[in-house]
């Protein structure tokens, strides 16, 4: 199991809490009767910006999208990373480490951007699975 890396340490974060797994079921007479499924949240998302990182850890990063072959893999991502900035309670993002059995994908492929010799700027945008 590979670990997202800690360093560096994001520049910015957008998070995006999920919702919990239901049905909406709408009777003949209009009324509305909602079952929830489960007791977890699914599908939580976080991007992470590291803006002007030297190119070392811009490689760093994508090295680590290659070890977990893209998209494919699931891994697992240390609150200290993924909380990187946020001052309150850490529950509340439900981003720390194997949370209730959760751990993390890439959406989709990091996007750098060179910005000056030697340093770029990274998105990284990863959804959280439930294992």
């Amino acid at each position: 199991m590979t670990h997202f890396p800690r360093h560096p340490v994001p520049t910015g974060r957008i998070y995006k809490a999920g919702d919990y797994s239901h049905g909406t079921y709408r009777a003949m007479s209009g009324a509305e009767v909602r079952i929830l499924f489960g007791n977890k949240r699914l599908a939580s998302t976080v991007q992470l910006i590291y803006k002007n990182i030297p190119d070392k850890d811009a490689e760093d990063l994508l090295d680590h999208y290659n070890s977990v072959k893209g998209t494919f893999e699931s891994f697992e991502a240390g609150g200290a990373t993924l909380n990187a900035g946020w001052t309150a309670t850490t529950g509340a993002l439900n981003t720390t480490v194997k949370v209730t059995d959760t751990e993390w994908r890439y959406a989709q492929p990091p996007q750098l951007q060179s910005v000056y010799i030697g340093f770029s700027s990274v998105t990284v945008d990863l959804v959280a699975v439930t294992i």
